[in-house]
């Protein structure tokens, strides 16, 4: 990942300004310490949280429209005692991809919850082990193709369509490292990778075929992280002028920085985190708020929100093809996290 990904800077608790008329309608999820991490079609969600008699916070899968969360084991530890689950993905039939570390040994081992619910290891069952350590899943399409990465005397990307694992190749002219991120329902790949002589740069596979997304001008690293059906990825940009991850759009071979809030600020570090089917973008911005780029323009999300609710909404994970956003949200009164969803009004 980018080496500014780590320094994202906290959400902040300053009250900004408000539409007149709001654009989201909020809707507060879980209890402290929960996270949401993406959104499918139906309105599934799926992050962490904290389940009671487990040591650290655990992966979940939450319906749309229900109260209770289904808390993802681990393969062979159900009550979550002695592993951590880690999810990653979700497709449009709720299939559930990433990984489980134990506590004791610290092994990791690539997971799919093919239902939901029941964790698979995919890692053992497909000897992942003989291709990489320590594998983690990254994401799945509607078709179940999956993606993937772990250490091999570099990282070592793969794709696993049912039974079957591929291993990705690197980029041409001494590619060495290889990191899938996301993939699209046509089997679009997008992540990065780096050679001999570049470091991290965004990358697509395509057909068997390693491809450099670019960089902005003066930019030291890129990553992509999400991609949509028509082909645009989304993710960061690492610039050498400001030291600082910039939002940015990689589409039809170009490189387009999003402005999000807060961007050139000293410090002031954003990315682009998913994009929907319609070109929608959400992420994180400079000043440390969520927010979503559309018709050409990065809002901060708190100002499309109705005044007084008491929360700061502090990242954007994820959005679906009907607008409906998710992300992490802290608390004005208390300084505690929570998930949060936005339904366009």
């Amino acid at each position: 990942m980018l080496a500014a990904a780590a320094a994202l800077a906290a959400p902040g608790f300053a009250s900004p300004a408000h539409a007149a008329t709001p654009q989201y309608t909020l809707t507060i999820v879980g209890t402290p310490g929960t996270n949401l991490f993406g959104i499918n079609k139906n309105g599934v969600v799926f992050g962490e949280a904290v389940e009671q008699g487990a040591k650290a916070k655990e992966g979940f899968l939450l319906a749309a429209g229900a109260k209770k969360m289904v808390f993802l084991g681990s393969p062979g530890d159900q009550a979550n005692a002695n592993s951590q689950s880690a999810p990653e993905a979700i497709n449009g039939s709720a299939d559930i991809v990433g990984s489980a570390t134990s506590f004791a040994t610290g092994n990791q081992t690539a997971v799919e919850w093919p239902d939901s619910a029941t964790p698979t290891d995919l890692g053992a069952q497909l000897g992942l082990q003989n291709l990489v350590s320590s594998p983690a899943l990254t994401s799945i399409n509607d078709n179940g193709l999956i993606t993937g990465f772990g250490s091999n005397h570099g990282d070592v990307g793969f794709t696993i369509s049912g039974s079957t694992v591929t291993r990705l190749p690197a980029l041409p002219n001494g590619g060495v490292d290889v990191e899938p991120i996301a993939v699209s329902n046509s089997g679009l790949i997008v992540g990065q990778a780096d050679t001999t002589t570049t470091g991290f740069q965004a990358a697509e596979w395509r057909n068997g075929t390693a491809q450099a997304l670019g960089m902005l001008p003066s930019s030291l690293t890129s990553e992509a992280l999400a991609v949509n059906s028509t082909g645009e990825a989304v993710g960061a940009d690492l610039l050498t002028t400001d030291r600082d991850a910039h939002a940015v759009l990689f589409a039809n071979g170009t490189v387009t920085d999003l402005n999000a809030p807060g961007t050139g600020a000293p410090g002031a570090d954003a990315e682009a985190r998913a994009i929907n089917d319609n070109g929608v973008i959400v992420g994180l911005g400079g000043n440390g708020h969520g927010f979503v780029y559309q018709n050409g323009q990065a809002t901060d999300l708190n100002t499309l929100i109705a005044a007084g609710s008491g929360f700061t909404l502090g990242t954007a994970n994820g959005i679906n093809s009907n607008g409906v956003i998710v992300g992490n949200a802290t608390s004005n009164s208390t300084g505690q996290t929570f998930g949060y969803e936005l339904t366009p009004a």
